[in-house]
């Protein structure tokens, strides 16, 4: 259920505290929304003009977010606000139901609203020459749900539904016809009703339907006409079998519904017939198989006018009166009373009325009413207003409440209502006291300001007593991500609230358990990038092994199979301290980096991020080998320990450094200095940055001739030049050793950095390994190649971050301004809450979530707290 009404009423619970507090929401109509002084006149027969401008009236008519929904302002401007509130309604909706929008696109969704107001159209009427191109759609009837459905992409019936006042119950029986049909799975049905122009007040005041004194009294002798009111609701709707089977939360089952016509009736098209009324309750409650007389109430369509609120009780006392005793009456009342008459939306405030005094047990009061109309039979005490809070008593049998709404043409609507059922209660045990920390919330908006406002009205629902848990998996499995997001990852309460208390106050740099992102408007397709030699650290992983448990399972599985020929174990060197000294031996750097990536990335899956595609630099490509499945674990580690084992050999025979220009200035330069015999290009890492492998004399002086220029070179701490003529001795090793390994085809995108281009898994064979060591890094051009193919998240696996600056050259250089490259660890910054920043940085830039792994299933599911 979604609703605006008078009274600063913006939700449900709102409504129902207008209800149960007895307040008035009838004012007046603002001065400045037409000129209201001008058109006013105490006398009914003075021309243009109206006795009377009150009204239920909604606090901000004209404000409109227009980017959240997709709108231009120019646009937006020409739509009639009921279309713009309709939409907002259809929002919260479905998130009062729990269901993400997004995954609403294509459903067999109805929408019925009813709708009647010209009102904006009939300004604009005034001056021709404000027409555009967005008058027809912005003004025309038909469009208020077809904008719902387009806006949504909601493919089940859709139209306006034009009754008069009875218009938003009949689009509510269309919709449960629809439903009960199979025209449709779901439905929106609703109405809205916006007091934009002078003319109703004017017409209605000629017809003397409105009260002089601006007050609704229904059912009371001082009944002098009706109060116009605006607002609109939308309820979502499904057949109780679905719902039951989707697990929904379910405010109140329809048991029946019906729609009939006075037809012809003496007195004029506007008088209502006690007949036709009672004819049609009498047919809706025999198709539903309920007895009037299980009635406890029923919701009025009660305008407090002197001629339709005697016909309406007469209808009532015929067919629900009979048989009860006067100690039993039959409760009525109008929400009318409260809000004033919403017309083609009343209805809908009606029902949600009727809703709320089920799930509370309890009727409000139905205000100004002090002394019966003389002219309603109240059937000895069968009948009775609601004078008072009165408690619904079920004496264990289902609640049945009806709602009533006439249309002045004579369109009669009755709607049913009954208890919801008592949710089931799943099994198990679900809490924050039972996890090690409390689970991330994620809250997402359009813009920012939405964002802090969001986090305010989260930060609200906790201190009143939300389960942070309930919060959590609500948000994340109920709620639709959106561009803008924050992530809360909280170590305690205290430090939960005072991260909500700072993301609402706009000061979220100084809260270290917030993690800010913005995402595209659809989830960004994320790739690991997996580093290679240089990211090592002295101490890397000791922390992460100690204290990360999927991270620790993922080492022990890899050193299980490293140790296995006898080999030292590469987890008790991680839990020791892992020294400068053995990470110069590439035998173990190698090994150790590899086991490294292997439980980052476990670490990130178990969180529930989904990557698409991997690629690695130079030793980097046998964890993104694995990580795409094109090797398994044992084959992985088989590549990893002849690889190394090989390099080994090589130490002592070169050097190999960065430089800070792109591949064609390097190679021009190393010709000009006739360094060619002794240096070559080893990675082509971006468009402006290679690395090199040679001679320490020969780079050095290369090194020498950059800094005159003031480009960018630096040594790499490796005795070793990877990727030139000195590994052509170690071919042979390489390829025996591997001769039997038979990879398979990647499950994921598998981007070679000997290519530059997607391979198949199969291909990584012995001889492909050997390349892997001899050519040079294509890593820019895997990087190119992986934007170009729609990637826009890359996320460097690796206990250092030595590649970002690589990607983020790349994909300006091509044009790929949205894609941004991310890192997981950083020297000395490998502990599980940095990781775990990380994991949740990756997910608050877009990147795919499986939401039973992010955010496990709360046992407590509340309502959450509005988008703003």
């Amino acid at each position: 259920m979604s609703c605006r009404f008078p009274g600063g009423v913006t939700n449900p619970d709102e409504f129902w505290a207008l209800l149960r507090d007895e307040r008035d929401a009838v004012t007046e109509i603002p001065a400045d929304r037409f000129g209201v002084d001008f058109y006013r006149h105490p006398s009914r027969q003075e021309p243009g003009r109206s006795y009377t401008f009150a009204a239920g009236v909604l606090d901000d008519v004209a404000g409109f977010d227009a980017g959240f929904f997709g709108i231009s302002p120019r646009e937006a401007r020409q739509m009639d606000p009921q279309q713009r509130l309709l939409l907002e309604l259809a929002w919260e909706a479905f998130e009062d139901a729990g269901v993400r929008p997004a995954d609403m696109k294509g459903r067999n969704c109805a929408v019925y609203v009813g709708v009647a107001s010209t009102d904006y159209g009939n300004r604009s009427m005034d001056d021709l020459s404000v027409v555009d191109p967005y008058s027809a759609t912005g003004n025309t009837m038909s469009i208020a749900a077809n904008r719902v459905s387009y806006l949504f992409d909601l493919r089940g019936p859709s139209m306006a539904v034009d009754t008069a006042c009875s218009s938003s119950l009949v689009a509510l029986h269309q919709a449960c016809r629809a439903l009960a049909s199979g025209e449709a799975e779901t439905a929106l049905a609703g109405g809205v009703n916006l007091l934009l122009h002078p003319f109703g007040f004017v017409s209605f005041s000629k017809a003397s339907m409105l009260s002089p004194t601006g007050r609704c009294r229904a059912f009371d002798s001082r009944g002098d006409g009706y109060v116009r009111s605006e607002g609109g609701a939308f309820v979502m709707l499904k057949t109780l079998s679905r719902a039951l089977a989707d697990g929904d939360t379910i405010h109140a089952v329809i048991a029946g519904s019906g729609v009939n016509s006075d037809g012809f009736t003496q007195g004029g098209i506007s008088v209502p017939g006690a007949a036709t009324q009672a004819a049609l309750l009498r047919r809706v409650y025999g198709e539903a198989r309920v007895s009037p007389s299980q009635l406890v109430y029923v919701e009025a369509h009660g305008t407090g006018t002197p001629l339709g609120d005697p016909i309406e009780t007469r209808a009532l006392l015929d067919v629900a009166g009979a048989g009860r005793e006067a100690d039993a009456p039959l409760l009525i009342g109008s929400v009318k009373t409260n809000l004033g008459h919403l017309e083609t939306a009343s209805g809908m405030a009606g029902l949600l009325k009727a809703v709320l005094c089920l799930k509370h047990r309890a009727v409000p009061r139905s205000l100004h009413f002090s002394k019966p109309n003389p002219k309603i039979d109240f059937g000895e005490g069968r009948l009775r207003v609601v004078d008072r809070f009165t408690p619904l008593e079920s004496h264990g049998a289902p609640l049945y409440v009806g709602v009533n709404s006439f249309g002045f043409g004579g369109t009669n609507a009755h709607v049913i209502l009954s208890d919801a059922p008592e949710p089931v209660r799943q099994g198990g045990a679900n809490s924050d006291a039972q996890t090690d920390r409390l689970a991330p919330l994620m809250l997402t908006a359009r813009s920012r300001a939405a964002l802090a406002a969001l986090a305010a009205r989260y930060q609200l629902a906790f201190d009143q007593g939300a389960p942070w848990s309930a919060l959590a998996a609500g948000a994340a499995r109920r709620r639709q991500w959106l561009e803008q997001r924050a992530l809360v990852a909280p170590s305690t309460p205290g430090e939960a609230r005072a991260a909500l208390h700072a993301l609402a106050a706009g000061e979220e740099a100084d809260a270290p358990s917030i993690v800010m992102g913005q995402a595209p408007q659809v989830s960004a397709p994320l790739a690991l990038v997996f580093s290679g030699n240089g990211a090592q650290w002295a101490g890397m992983g000791q922390r992460l092994l100690k204290e990360n448990a999927d991270f620790a399972a993922a080492l022990a599985e890899v050193d299980a199979l490293w140790c296995a020929d006898g080999s030292p174990s590469l987890a008790a060197m991680l839990e020791a301290g892992v020294t400068a000294e053995a990470l110069a031996a590439t035998e173990l750097a190698q090994p150790l980096l590899f086991a490294m990536q292997v439980g980052i990335t476990r670490a990130i899956e178990a969180r529930g991020v989904r990557f698409v595609a991997c690629c690695g630099h130079s030793v980097g490509e046998i964890a993104a080998a694995w990580a795409a499945g094109a090797l398994t674990l044992e084959q992985a580690v088989s590549v990893i320990r002849v690889r190394s084992g090989a390099q080994a050999l090589t130490r002592g025979s070169g050097l190999m450094a960065a430089a800070g220009v792109g591949e064609a200035a390097a190679r021009e330069l190393i010709a000009q200095l006739e360094l060619g015999q002794r240096i070559e290009i080893a990675g082509f890492n971006s468009p402006e940055a290679v690395t090199l492998a040679g001679d320490a004399a020969a780079l050095q002086a290369l090194g020498a001739a950059l800094s005159v220029q003031g480009t960018f070179f630096q040594m790499l701490a490796l005795d070793y030049a990877f990727h030139s003529r000195e590994m052509d001795a170690i071919r042979g090793d390489i390829e025996t050793k591997l001769a039997g390994l038979k990879p398979n085809a990647a499950v994921r995108r598998f981007v070679s950095t000997v290519t530059g281009t997607t391979l198949d898994g199969a291909k990584l064979t012995g001889a492909y390994w050997w390349r892997n060591v001899r050519e040079p890094v294509r890593f820019g051009e895997a990087i190119a190649h992986l934007a170009e193919r729609g990637i826009a998240l890359f996320l460097e696996v690796g206990p250092h971050a030595i590649l970002r600056g690589y990607p983020d050259q790349t994909l300006k250089a091509h044009g790929a301004t949205s894609a941004r490259a991310l890192v997981t660890l950083r020297r000395q910054e490998d502990d599980p809450r940095t990781l775990r920043r990380a994991i949740l940085n990756v997910i608050a830039h877009g990147a795919p979530v499986e939401v039973d792994r992010f955010a496990p299933p709360s046992l407590a599911r509340m309502p959450l707290p509005r988008y703003p």
